[in-house]
């Protein structure tokens, strides 16, 4: 009776690490997503400083305000352009044959929202 106790204490103790050490297809997917946005840091640095999924279509592109007021118009809509369309690129192959509103919201360091871009898929 000792033993099945033991067993039942080691269990207890060993699955929620065991649960827990294998990422969910979801949380594999928004990686991967992520990932794939990550080279666009460089290309915009000083101004595009992060991303963040939030539910299945949303993506937060975290801004340096200093660094995206001090960009010229132009610059600012090729930005915008290029990480919408990154996110519209890695959303298809991360769900083929679905369909949604893709949204995407530059956010400051307050996740106040700078600007906005929509697109279907």
């Amino acid at each position: 009776m000792m033993a099945f106790v033991r067993r039942l204490a080691l269990l207890c103790v060993l699955s929620p690490v065991v649960a827990c050490s294998a990422p969910s297809v979801r949380e594999q997917t928004v990686s991967t997503e992520l990932a794939s946005l990550e080279p666009l840091k460089k290309v915009y640095s000083g101004v595009l400083m992060g991303f963040d999924v939030r539910g299945d279509t949303t993506l937060l592109a975290s801004l340096d305000l200093q660094g995206y007021i001090g960009t010229d118009d132009d610059t600012d809509a090729a930005m915008r352009r290029a990480v919408a369309e990154g996110w519209r690129r890695t959303w298809l192959q991360a769900h083929p044959n679905a369909h949604a509103t893709l949204h995407v919201r530059f956010i400051d360091f307050t996740g106040r929202t700078i600007a906005e871009k929509t697109t279907n898929v």
